[in-house]
């Protein structure tokens, strides 16, 4: 009696079009990996795994993994993950975040150590590589040269991606009254992440942009027109 392998059906990738899933998050960071590595580092840092993992009690928007801690049959790999509990985050935000943690992992491939403290206080080493990569940094008493922005040329470059906030983001401000007995970590003492108050606004025109943290009324001096509220 022949026996034949049992086949299986792939799962279509339609199967549940209702259903939320990280996956595509993943897929456009991944694919902001590859447009920032070939605009920002020439093409020269090494591939990744781009990873979603909760912050815990790291207090942090995200981080690079201090080892290649990813394995396939040819290669090992270096982790970047980003914190879902703020990706609500505007996404030029999101975008520095990135940015950020691929200076890391410059210096990583380059054997430079950028970090001291447990891999917290930024020193001038790290300094120097992200003003050379497309940030601005200020230094901070606690964590050194840690607070990174864009600079304005690479918002610029960001703009011209066209991307969208992401909608889906790891909620941590719900009521008491929606935690249940076993939920897993979510009952404890941590104080859960604030979210952005950030507002975009647009000339109308040339589309210039910018973020404020309130109301405001600006004009375009380019254009003699108010800015919009983009929502």
């Amino acid at each position: 009696m022949e026996i034949r392998p049992r086949r299986y059906d792939p799962i279509p990738a339609d199967a549940s079009p209702n259903t939320p899933s990280i996956m595509p998050i993943i897929k456009a960071l991944e694919h902001l990996y590859g447009k920032f590595n070939k605009k920002f580092f020439d093409n020269k840092l090494s591939k990744i795994v781009v990873t979603l993992s909760k912050e815990g009690r790291r207090n942090a928007y995200g981080w690079l993994t201090t080892k290649m801690v990813w394995q396939d049959n040819e290669d090992r790999y270096y982790e970047i993950n980003l914190c879902p509990e703020y990706l609500n985050r505007p996404i030029e935000e999101i975008c520095g975040t990135l940015l950020h943690e691929m200076v890391h992992l410059k210096n990583a491939l380059d054997e430079i150590q950028d970090c001291s403290r447990s891999s917290q206080y930024h020193n001038k080493k790290f300094k120097l590589c992200a003003e050379r990569h497309g940030l601005n940094v200020v230094k901070t008493a606690k964590y050194g040269w840690a607070d990174t922005s864009l600079k304005p040329e690479t918002l610029e470059f960001i703009e011209t991606l066209k991307l969208k906030d992401f909608e889906l983001f790891r909620n941590l401000n719900f009521p008491k009254a929606d935690i249940e007995d076993g939920d897993e970590g979510e009952a404890d003492s941590e104080e859960a992440p604030k979210t952005s108050s950030s507002r975009k606004y647009v000339c109308p025109v040339c589309k210039l942009s910018i973020r404020a943290t309130k109301e405001v009324r600006v004009r375009c001096d380019k254009c003699d027109e108010l800015l919009a509220k983009n929502v």
